[in-house]
Parts: C-alpha cells; structure tokens; sequence
C-alpha cells in the first residue's frame, strides 16, 4: 500500500514507526481482504476512517498506557455500527455499552474508592485516547454480527506493533481477556504487563468486573517514573 494515501490515519509522530508495514505485503493481504469482502456485500465495523482511530487520538509521543482489547464492538444501533475505533469506544451512538459501563464501574472502585462520583460514563473514550492511553483493540475490524471474524487477519499488523514500537517505548500495558494476552509473548523483557479478564464477560455473566488493582498500579508506576497519573473517569461537567 502508498503510505501516502493513510498518512492522515495516524498522528504524525507514528508515521515513521508505522510506514514499513503499511507498504509491506502483509498489509496489502489486508486490504485485498477488506476490498473483496465489502465487495461481497459484508458489512465491517467500525466504518473505514475510524479504522486506525487510535493512533490518531493518541500521539505517539504522548503515550503512557497501552490497553490492548480483542476486536471491536460487532453490533449495530439505529443501523449504525456502535465501534469507533477505540478500544470500547461507542461515540458513534451516544449510548455506554454495558462492557464500557463495567470497566467504569470497576475502575471507580478501583481508583476513587468507589465514592460516588460526578465523573461522566462517557461513551466516547476520547478523554482517555488524549491523556496517552492506546486504545487499542488487536482486531482492527470485524464482520457484523461475527465477532471476532478479523482477528487473524490483523494479527500480523499487531504483533508488528508491538515488537517494532510499543517494546521500545516500554510503557504500562493492560492486557483484556484470553485473546489479548496472547500478544504478551511480543513484548520487551521486564515489561509492566497487566493480564485481566475482559469487562465484556463481566457483562454477559452479569457479575462485577475486577480490576484487581490494576488501574492504582499503573497511575502509581506513572507518577513514579513519569510524574504523571491518568484520569481514569471523565469529569467534564454534563451541563
């Protein structure tokens, strides 16, 4: 593929990290992929210029957590399909999905002691993707209604990721679910790996989700070596 026609995908601080695989002919299988089966009248998920969302929220030069999920949402709402291209980011519908609702829960728990805050369950992760956190889902699409259908295909654009960039820049990585913890292995030695169960199986067992202190951990691995904690809820006021 031209890099040049996705150079607007990414925030340029990626450009130069992200480019060889973009021109290489694993990416080309990719799109060939997505061409032919859009051909046939499948629809994908998130829509195709939210695809690499994630890395144009999220500058590389500003990254201080990874999350890494499996695939993105593969329902629709109002016909719209409810992923945006951030990891349980569902903006698109205005409506938290009941995953995202479980990791803000937990994470008031886990963080803010579980006082009831003002914090706004957003249903745009944004606020997140902007203080430095990857959004990041393994799975950069899926089939409608076939949830995990592209995993395999973006396997090799992730794991390129994560050996080529994220193993250099060595930041905390949070780790959702058995799919996602299969890429641990492409991480650099002595990583800060956190391995959790998904909040969507919180969600479809209807049980609490458990961060097991993950959230505390990394704002205190970050204000230790960085100076810098993240925001985990959103405190923008809703009026």
């Amino acid at each position: 593929m031209n890099f040049e026609k996705f150079k607007r995908c990414f925030h340029e601080s990626w450009h130069d990290k992200i480019r060889p695989f973009i021109e290489s002919e694993e990416c080309d299988g990719i799109y060939k992929f997505l061409k032919h089966e859009s051909g046939r009248g499948k629809r994908i998920a998130p829509l195709s210029d939210n695809v690499y969302r994630c890395f144009l929220e999220t500058p590389l030069s500003n990254l201080k957590v990874v999350m890494l999920g499996m695939c993105p949402y593969h329902t629709l709402r109002n016909d719209n399909p409810i992923a945006d291209g951030l990891l349980m980011g569902c903006s698109t519908t205005g409506y938290a999905q009941p995953s995202l609702q479980q990791f803000y829960d937990a994470v008031e728990v886990d963080v803010y002691g579980g006082v009831s805050l003002e914090g706004f369950k957003n249903p745009d992760v944004t606020f997140l993707a902007n203080q430095g956190v990857l959004m990041l889902n393994a799975a950069l699409t899926t089939e409608i209604n076939k949830a995990g259908s592209h995993s395999a295909l973006w396997h090799p654009f992730t794991k390129y990721v994560f050996e080529n960039i994220l193993s250099i820049e060595n930041v905390p990585t949070i780790f959702l679910g058995k799919d996602a913890s299969a890429f641990v292995k492409y991480t650099a030695p002595l990583s800060w790996n956190f391995v959790l169960s998904h909040p969507a199986s919180a969600a479809y067992k209807n049980t609490e989700w458990d961060t097991e202190g993950v959230f505390t951990k990394v704002n205190t691995l970050l204000k230790d070596y960085n100076d810098t904690t993240i925001e985990w809820l959103d405190f923008k006021p809703l009026f």
